[in-house]
């Protein structure tokens, strides 16, 4: 059962959304004063990275509530699901390769084994770094005071996914190098950001859940960032052909993402046989 929401976390909620959203802005602001800065990396792009993230971290000090953050990486009882915190993405990836194979839209490029080992393992590392700031933000702060309100599954899924898809903005409208958008627009992209993350959202979510802990959603976020990401956007090692893109795509075709959705679901319906049996 959920915790009863007092008028301090609605309070908490509230600043912790509002800032989340303008984030972006504040640090579209700070890079418009500072203009020599290099692209993709700007100060502005930090803030927007990181204040999220200090605000969460700030207002659960003065709450007085650290412990509902989801620090604690509990891995004894959790190792199973560390494990598929690892092996989602890639398993999913993989499904995609062999439907791409089968279809005659997969394009290979020339790999280098082990160049490309280190390049996925370095990229994992680095992301870890970026997505504690994200995960913290989102699953160890804006889901457990969504919880608190009371509100069903789906709509924690939806608004919780809406509020990363619209944190996601000004990124994709001003901070991403133009070299991003040869084939889909900046406001486009926004949009298929956010219909994306709201579908995303129920496996992070469930995954924060099952655990009581962030690390999971940061290594699960590490690692879609690590070997789709990497093999078919940074090192263009893989690529789907134009026509199936739609369908395919590994990051935001629809095939992929009604897989990541029903993971999720996956999950959930893991927690509350779990939650039964308690009961």
């Amino acid at each position: 059962m959920n915790e009863k929401m007092s008028k301090r976390d609605k309070i908490t909620l509230a600043i912790f959304i509002f800032i989340t959203i303008t984030a972006g802005f504040f640090g579209y602001l700070l890079d418009q004063v500072l203009t020599d800065q290099p692209e993709g990396k700007s100060l502005g792009m930090g803030i927007w990275l990181v204040l999220p993230f200090l605000t969460g971290t700030v207002l659960r000090i003065i709450n007085k509530d650290m412990k509902q953050m989801g620090v604690r990486p509990y891995f004894k009882h959790n190792l199973k699901w560390y494990a598929v915190a690892v092996l989602a993405f890639p398993g999913i990836m993989m499904i995609i390769i062999i439907v791409a194979e089968i279809a005659g839209s997969l394009i290979v490029g020339e790999i280098e084994l082990k160049a490309l080992f280190v390049l996925m393992v370095t990229t994992f590392l680095a992301n870890c770094i970026k997505n504690i700031f994200e995960e913290f933000a989102w699953r160890g702060c804006l889901v457990p005071y969504l919880e608190k309100t009371g509100m069903n599954d789906w709509c924690l899924y939806f608004f919780s996914g809406l509020i990363w898809g619209m944190w996601h903005i000004m990124y994709y409208m001003f901070f991403l190098p133009d070299e991003y958008f040869t084939e889909t627009s900046r406001p486009m992209t926004v949009v298929l950001g956010i219909v994306l993350m709201i579908f995303w959202s129920p496996l992070f979510v469930e995954m924060r859940r099952l655990t009581k802990s962030v690390w999971p959603c940061v290594i699960l976020h590490s690692m879609e960032d690590a070997v789709p990401n990497m093999l078919f956007v940074t090192a263009n090692v893989l690529q789907i052909k134009e026509e199936y893109s739609v369908m395919l795509d590994p990051i935001s075709g629809i095939l992929p993402t009604m897989l990541v959705f029903l993971m999720g679901l996956g999950l959930r319906k893991c927690r509350m046989k779990r939650e039964s049996l308690v009961i």
